[in-house]
């Protein structure tokens, strides 16, 4: 059945799968999306009855999100947005960016993908008026609402991206390549790119500076103690204003942003390593270990022994992709659905 095969094609992401890996030191994000010679990865993200989010990270590959119903919060260099169904969000390369699914039943997926996949060996035209500004001068506009123009034609390329990388039939990777180049087109030919002097503006304004600064303080002190006047000094802020500011602009308090950037890397633990669960959650930040189990089953909905036993099952199910090349595939094993 078609939906057997998007269960198993498509990485899902929910309260049991979702972890991001990032670099300790600057929020880089460093998992490998798709392999060398299939660069593009697919991932699909729900709600269930609790709400989660995938924290604040960045990394050099562009990505496109898709929203199927529901509400999306996304939080891009310090500024939140809302994304309803349909709505189009492009992440550009470097951009801080968080996810935050809150209601019930929300769904979207997304695509990520190296820019320079898309690059001719050759120079040409196409290459250097809009392949090449696209990673130095110009990006991606940062959303797209339904009422657009060209969103119809958008969504359609977005979805026949979509079943192609589920079905993967013959030559599903220059079908790819195909349509990204055709999404570029309808962006390019509709004017949308944008200076990249508006993303540097955003990137380095002295808000987005400082938020980046203590999530990269989170990022390397999550093993200890942080209080809330640590990160509201870092924020230049008084304690009071700093918990109103952090609530107000990623919809959590700073406490549940910790616990949730801690139970993320004790997913990674779980999944990576034996080490007994006690450990694992002293290893992370926990000094009581009943308040990591609670916290635990609240943000994920198991608790760590049946998260691990989960994982462990879901290796048995896990089937590698069709290849039209297998020979040259050597990584074509696709890799759990983290984001």
């Amino acid at each position: 059945m078609q939906h057997d095969a998007e269960e198993k094609k498509v990485h899902e992401t929910n309260s049991f799968y979702q972890t991001t890996y990032v670099n300790q030191t600057s929020l880089e994000e460093k998992k490998n999306h798709g392999t060398n010679y299939f660069p593009f990865e697919c991932y699909s993200a729900r709600s269930g009855e609790e709400s989660f989010l995938v924290t604040y990270h960045w990394h050099e590959q562009t990505e496109f999100i898709f929203v199927e119903r529901g509400e999306v919060v996304l939080m891009v260099d310090g500024n939140t947005y809302t994304g309803k169904a349909e709505d189009i969000f492009f992440i550009n390369p470097g951009q801080m960016h968080q996810l935050v699914l809150e209601k019930k039943d929300t769904q979207y997926f997304s695509f990520v993908f190296a820019m320079d996949w898309l690059d001719f060996r050759d120079t040409d035209y196409v290459q250097n008026a809009i392949l090449n500004p696209l990673k130095t001068d110009m990006g991606f506009p940062l959303y797209l609402h339904p009422d657009h123009p060209c969103h119809s034609q958008l969504k359609k390329e977005f979805l026949s991206l979509r079943q192609i990388y589920i079905m993967q039939p013959d030559n599903y990777r220059l079908m790819t390549k195909i349509l990204l180049y055709k999404i570029i087109l309808v962006l390019a030919s509709n004017q949308l790119f944008i200076p990249m002097a508006s993303r540097k503006s955003l990137n380095h304004s002295q808000s987005a500076i400082r938020v980046k600064e203590l999530m990269e303080y989170v990022a390397q002190h999550y093993q200890e103690h942080i209080t809330l006047e640590q990160a509201a000094g870092i924020m230049h802020m008084s304690p009071k204003y700093f918990s109103s500011f952090f609530t107000k602009t990623f919809l959590i308090s700073f406490v549940q942003y910790v616990n949730h950037y801690r139970i993320d890397q004790a997913c990674i633990l779980l999944k990576t390593t034996d080490m007994p669960v006690i450990e694992i959650a002293l290893e992370v930040g926990f000094d009581n270990f009943s308040y990591f189990i609670r916290k635990f089953k609240e943000i994920r909905g198991y608790t760590p022994k049946e998260y691990r036993k989960k994982w462990l099952r879901s290796l048995h199910f896990r089937s590698p992709p069709k290849t039209d090349h297998s020979s040259l595939e050597t990584e074509n094993t696709p890799s759990f659905p983290d984001v």
